[in-house]
């Protein structure tokens, strides 16, 4: 009996270790462009940077991107949102493959310009950053899919996302539109509003 007893323990044990490990690499199968391995860890990613193209930090507390982040050259799916983040470092800009960018739940304030240069983007997650508008550059986004400003004291949009014809989903609940500027944006993208 004691030999059963000290083997289920001992087996309860190796369970327990095995689920309470962290993961730090798994297969998400329906993301925005498909299917995509997606790496949890930083420092596991930059093992074999090259080879990564999903990265999610999520709820770090992370107060700054990290700079390593740009050693992932082929790097298509980056989620970095629930941090503390109050800025977008430059080299995230740079980062051409990016077709995916979820960063919402920090602290930005407000999107630079820069955002402009990432063309290849098809999705955008700017949640929850006490953002009341957008830079005008935000029109070259023109692959943008999805653009997702739920939980932000939005005032107005700019003129230029009359350029974001490829635009399936818009969220913006929360936003601070008045009926005009609702009215406005309906006319800047009468295909997703079916005007």
């Amino acid at each position: 009996m004691k030999k059963i007893t000290l083997l289920i323990i001992c087996s309860l044990g190796f369970i327990i270790n095995t689920y309470s490990q962290k993961k730090t690499k798994e297969l998400w199968e329906h993301t925005e462009i498909g299917s995509v391995l997606i790496y949890y860890s930083l420092e596991e990613a930059l093992k074999d940077p090259k080879k990564v193209r999903g990265l999610q930090i999520r709820d770090e507390g992370l107060e700054k991107i990290p700079k390593d982040i740009a050693k992932l050259v082929n790097l298509e799916y980056l989620r970095l949102h629930h941090n503390k983040f109050e800025e977008i470092p430059d080299f995230i800009f740079k980062m051409k493959k990016i077709r995916v960018l979820e960063i919402g739940g920090n602290r930005l304030g407000v999107i630079p310009k820069e955002i402009g240069e990432m063309t290849q983007l098809e999705f955008l997650g700017l949640k929850a950053n006490g953002l009341t508008n957008l830079p005008e550059s935000i029109g070259n986004l023109t692959n943008l899919k999805k653009l997702d400003l739920d939980f932000n004291p939005l005032i107005t949009l700019p003129e230029s996302i009359k350029n974001l014809t490829k635009l399936e989903t818009l969220y913006f609940s929360h936003a601070k539109f008045s009926d005009v500027e609702i009215e406005r944006i309906k006319k800047l993208l009468p295909h997703y509003f079916g005007n």
